[in-house]
C-alpha cells in the first residue's frame, strides 16, 4: 500500500515538470546563422583561412555550440565581435591541398539547431590546384597575295586566326623584314576570323611570318621556326607628273575681285602629288583638289590683288618619287590685269 501511495504522489510533479518543459520549450525560438563564408577563396598550403559567421538568438541566448565543417570536419568557432547572442563568430585554420566545401552549424541553450546552408555545401576554398590547361588559339593559312611585282603596289597578307575560347586576340602582327606591322579583321569574328594587313614595300627580296598573342597572354607564330619568303620587288620606273589646262579667272578685274587659278594634274603612275604649287609674284600656295582624282585632277586656288598690270605665275609639282614638273618649263604667265 506504501508503494501505491508514492506512486500516486509521484505522477502529478512528472505531469507537473512535462508540463513546464514543454511550455518553455514552445516558448523557445530558433537561432539563426547569416553572412557565413571563408575567405580567400583560393590559396595555397601557407594561407590562413578565415572562417566567419553572424550568430543571432531572439531569445537572448548564447550558442551552447558553434562550428563550421570544412568537408565533414567540425571546427569550433569563438565570438569575434558583438553580443554572444548576436554577434560574429570566427576561427581561422590552414587546409590541405584540394577543393573544398563547408557549412556552418549552431545549436542553443535548449538543443534547437540550425545550418547554414539548411542544406547542402557552399564550395570553396580551393587549395594549391593548378588551373585547369586552356588551349591556345592557332593561326593558319597564312601567306602573301602577290610574290612579285613593283614598289608601287600594295601587298596584301592575309592569315586565318581561330581561338577555341571564342576570346578575340590581344594583337595579330605580321613581321616582315623585322618590322611590326598590325593586322586587321577582314572576314568573320574576331576569335574566328581572317586578318589582313595592306603594305607598300620597297624594291628587293623580303621575308615575313605571323605572330598572335592570344587572350590568354600565348604568344602563337605561324610558321612556327623560321620564316617565309617573299615579294620580290622591283623598282618601277617613274615617269614625271604632268601639269596642263592652266585656267585664270577673271583675266581683268578689280581689286575687289577674287582671282581663281585652275591647272590639271596627271600622273603615269598614279602618284598623288606630294607638292603643288602656284607661285604668284615669287611667293608659293598651295592648290587644293577641285575636281577629279588626286593623280589626275583639277587643282585650284583663289586670292586677291592690288591694282596693277605686272602680275606674274607659274606652276610647280612634286610626285613624292623624285618627280617634278614645271608649269611653263621656263618663265612666267601674266596676268591679271587689275584695275581701280
Amino acid at each position: 500500500m506504501k508503494h501505491c501511495k508514492y506512486v500516486l504522489i509521484l505522477i502529478p510533479i512528472l505531469v507537473l515538470i512535462s508540463f513546464v518543459s514543454a511550455q518553455e520549450f514552445g516558448l523557445n525560438k530558433a537561432p539563426c546563422l547569416y553572412q557565413g563564408e571563408i575567405r580567400p577563396q583560393t590559396g595555397t598550403m601557407r594561407n590562413t583561412y578565415a572562417a566567419s559567421v553572424h550568430y543571432y538568438d531572439p531569445d537572448g541566448k548564447r550558442p551552447s555550440m558553434i562550428y563550421v565543417f570544412i568537408n565533414d570536419i567540425g571546427y569550433t568557432m569563438k565570438r569575434a565581435s558583438g553580443k554572444t547572442n548576436n554577434g560574429i563568430y570566427k576561427t581561422k585554420l590552414t587546409l590541405p591541398p584540394g577543393k573544398h566545401a563547408y557549412y556552418f552549424y549552431a545549436e542553443d541553450d535548449f538543443g534547437v539547431a540550425v545550418r547554414l546552408p539548411r542544406y547542402g555545401y557552399i564550395q570553396g576554398p580551393t587549395v594549391n590546384v593548378q588551373k585547369p590547361y586552356v588551349k591556345p588559339a592557332s593561326l593558319s593559312k597564312g601567306g602573301l597575295h602577290q610574290q612579285t611585282g613593283t614598289d608601287a603596289k600594295l601587298y596584301t597578307y592575309t592569315v586565318n586566326y581561330y581561338d577555341h575560347n571564342d576570346k578575340p586576340p590581344k594583337k595579330i602582327e605580321v613581321i616582315v623584314d623585322g618590322i611590326n606591322c598590325p593586322m586587321f579583321l577582314h572576314k568573320g569574328s574576331a576569335c574566328n576570323g581572317i586578318y589582313l594587313a595592306q603594305l607598300k614595300l620597297p624594291a628587293g627580296p623580303h621575308a615575313y611570318y605571323f605572330k598572335a598573342l592570344d587572350a590568354q597572354g600565348n604568344c602563337i607564330n605561324l610558321p612556327e621556326h623560321g620564316f617565309m619568303r617573299g615579294p620580290e620587288i622591283a623598282e618601277q620606273t617613274n615617269d614625271n607628273p604632268k601639269l596642263l589646262d592652266v585656267k585664270l579667272d577673271p583675266q581683268i578685274g578689280y581689286k575687289s575681285n577674287r582671282y581663281t587659278y585652275n591647272v590639271t594634274y596627271i600622273d603615269k603612275d598614279c602618284d598623288p602629288p606630294s607638292i603643288i604649287q602656284i607661285v604668284i609674284n615669287e611667293t608659293p600656295y598651295s592648290l587644293r583638289l577641285k575636281q577629279g582624282r588626286k593623280h589626275n585632277g583639277v587643282y585650284s586656288f583663289k586670292t586677291s590683288h592690288y591694282i596693277g598690270n605686272y602680275h606674274n605665275y607659274y606652276f610647280y609639282c612634286e610626285d613624292g618619287r623624285g618627280g617634278s614638273y614645271r608649269l611653263p618649263e621656263t618663265g612666267y604667265f601674266y596676268g591679271p590685269v587689275v584695275v581701280k
